[in-house]
């Protein structure tokens, strides 16, 4: 099994936060079909992301921890296959990844990402 390269992970959540603004991400070439397909597997995601956030009280202590792991679980399982995610180590293996993103450096670009979404999805709610 490969490792995990959590510094990739991170790298994609901050190009969605790009793409999300209307920006593209560098490096980014994908076909046109294959970019409505995925785009149209990206609106699922994020509409299940959307669900989950209005589900944390951004008042709570621990709400950007919490909204770091609903986005980290979404891009596991958009790595690995939802079945991945009814797996027992799956949990751990969020948890992991959490833990490498909070150590990385750029992690407050993805901190402010993360308490925007928050924000975002209760004033849409």
């Amino acid at each position: 099994m490969e490792p995990i390269d959590k510094a990739s992970i991170l790298q994609r959540l901050l190009a969605r936060n790009r793409s999300v603004e209307g920006q593209r991400p560098a490096g980014s070439k994908s076909a046109p079909a294959a970019g409505t397909a995925k785009a149209a597997g990206s609106a699922d995601v994020r509409r299940q992301i959307a669900k989950q956030l209005r589900a944390i009280d951004p008042s709570w202590p621990d709400a950007e921890s919490r909204v770091l792991e609903v986005h980290v679980r979404a891009l596991l399982a958009e790595e690995f296959g939802a079945g991945a995610a009814t797996d027992p180590a799956f949990g751990g293996l969020v948890a992991d990844v959490a833990a490498a993103l909070r150590q990385h450096p750029q992690y407050e670009k993805l901190a402010a990402y993360l308490r925007q979404q928050l924000q975002q999805s209760h004033k849409q709610a």
